[in-house]
């Protein structure tokens, strides 16, 4: 709906059938409206392509967002972003290529410059993943103080355990309990170490596959 200004003589503003009216730089404007193409309805195969990139991405990470909440919540402060979506933008660019697949070894489920795991075992049984680790805070007893960080995803039926406040470097183990109507089920793991304070976290590193 338009609306004359000024009267009968004067321009009018908003839309009036295929026409639009504006005031711009002291004169009354008039144009006809934008019409949308076929072509934008539909998408262009690029746009069909990065559609289908982003929708893959987001359904991988919608199910583990508490964890990246807490995994590139320093990130997405320094970005003013939320954590979610600077993950997504990150794992896009860095875990996926130009087919949508993911790459689940490049993926990162948290972001920081704190040192990352290292001399990382899987161990399973019955009662659930085993994660053991080398203590790698070289003696300084702050690093000795940060807990590790766990994930067990099951890609296939989007589903997750995890820890965000576990053992200390310094113990070199902790276990995920795994309930046993998971058996049979492919997990991908990730592990991380976050500050006791929770100012300073790693990027988390890829621990491999297995099956339940």
């Amino acid at each position: 709906m338009g609306k004359i200004e000024n009267g009968i003589n004067g321009g009018f503003t908003g839309t009036v059938g295929a026409v639009s009216g504006y005031y711009l730089n002291g004169k009354w404007v008039i144009r006809s409206k934008r019409r949308k193409s076929a072509k934008n309805k539909t998408g262009s195969a690029d746009q069909k392509a990065c559609r289908s990139r982003f929708t893959t991405m987001q359904a991988f990470l919608s199910p583990i967002i508490g964890f990246i909440r807490i995994g590139f919540n320093l990130e997405s402060k320094k970005r003013r972003m939320t954590a979610h979506n600077v993950a997504k933008s990150y794992n896009m660019l860095n875990a996926q290529n130009a087919a949508g697949e993911i790459d689940y070894a490049a993926v990162r489920l948290s972001f920081g410059n704190l040192s990352g795991a290292e001399g990382v075992k899987l161990e399973h049984d019955d009662a659930g993943v085993h994660f053991s680790w080398t203590d790698n805070s070289n003696g300084d007893y702050t690093r000795q103080q940060d807990q590790v960080m766990l994930m067990v995803y099951d890609v296939d039926n989007k589903t997750a355990i995890c820890e965000t406040s576990g053992a200390r470097r310094s113990k070199e183990r902790e276990s995920l309990e795994i309930p046993s109507f998971y058996k049979g089920c492919t997990f991908h793991t990730w592990m991380a170490f976050i500050a006791e304070d929770r100012i300073g976290i790693s990027a988390t590193t890829y621990c491999g596959s297995l099956v339940f």
